[in-house]
């Protein structure tokens, strides 16, 4: 039994008092005022339900939610909730002239019923796995490979059984990604991406984090050769710093991204070609690297990289 209903019991109690000893009798004996007493037996009908508390929340306020807003509010919630979540809608009810907090709109939102599907809790983690915060851009930048998912080719790319792959940098302390895609898994593809991303960063990188693979290293597959990406490496004065195997949560912000590319864009596009992998590949890297992160304070990758270049 909830609060609400215990507290109506209890008034059930001193009304039925009230009518055999008298208001006056019952209020003594309950230690409520009187006036109490008998606004309760005039509403008491046989029934404890009908001695429940009601709401207190005000039929209408100044700064209510006008029907237009809550018009834009629903709008932009069927349009960008499913593919980019409470920030699409937010960003989309704002360009719409919607002038309130995201909070106020959340508010608003599960007034109207527009509830956000339910997801399973996550289990608490056995282990801390915080890492020493990067403070200064360029200081680490982890990189790692994404199969293109394969029911997201078309064409002449399904027919020949090609496969595409997704290069993503991204620098720990601004969270700004750079991402580009190739046909091959190959070392010599991960030294193109290099140089692209030497050229797409504003700032120097001091190191890059990968994982064992091939396309990053050879170190497990040769003591002699030398892959050709730690040779670019050592030619552009960047150090290589690679996890320990089976740990992909070592280069946990670049894992994330995945996640987040496969929500946001593979699970939404398919590709002909490489060229149009690219193409809006390059739309959604400016659409993610403008986007508000919780994890950076609300403000998005591009606002903190030119607060940190302006310091």
């Amino acid at each position: 039994m909830d609060i609400v209903a215990q507290e109506a019991r209890k008034r059930q109690a001193v009304v039925k008092l009230a009518k055999r000893k008298g208001k006056s009798f019952a209020a003594r004996m309950y230690g409520v005022c009187l006036s109490s007493v008998k606004r309760w037996c005039k509403k008491y009908d046989g029934d404890w339900r009908s001695l429940k508390e009601g709401s207190h929340r005000p039929h209408s306020h100044p700064r209510q939610h006008t029907e237009a807003e809550e018009m834009t509010i629903s709008k932009a919630f069927w349009d960008k909730y499913e593919r980019y979540g409470w920030d699409g809608v937010y960003e989309e009810a704002k360009e719409k002239g919607y002038s309130r907090s995201k909070s106020g709109m959340r508010y608003a939102a599960k007034r109207l019923e527009l509830v956000e599907q339910s997801k399973k809790k996550r289990p608490p983690r056995k282990h801390d796995r915080r890492y020493p915060e990067i403070l200064v851009p360029g200081e680490k930048v982890q990189i790692d490979v994404k199969e293109v998912p394969y029911n997201c080719l078309r064409g002449k790319m399904l027919r020949d059984g090609k496969h595409l792959y997704q290069w993503t940098a991204i620098d720990e302390c601004t969270r700004i990604r750079f991402v580009y895609g190739f046909e091959e898994h190959t070392p010599e593809n991960s030294v193109k991406f290099l140089h692209m991303l030497v050229k797409a960063f504003p700032f120097k990188i001091q190191t890059i984090q990968t994982d064992n693979g091939t396309e990053f290293t050879y170190k497990y597959i040769s003591e002699t050769e030398e892959c050709p990406f730690d040779k670019a490496l050592q030619a552009l004065g960047i150090a290589h710093k690679l996890i320990p195997p089976r740990t992909p949560w070592h280069n946990g912000k670049v894992e994330r991204s995945h996640r987040n590319d496969q929500r946001y864009f593979y699970d939404w596009e398919k590709f002909r070609s490489v060229e149009e992998l690219n193409r809006k590949l390059a739309q959604h890297m400016i659409w993610s690297n403008n986007k508000p992160m919780r994890t950076l304070r609300d403000k998005s990758p591009s606002e903190l990289l030119k607060e940190k270049l302006a310091a």
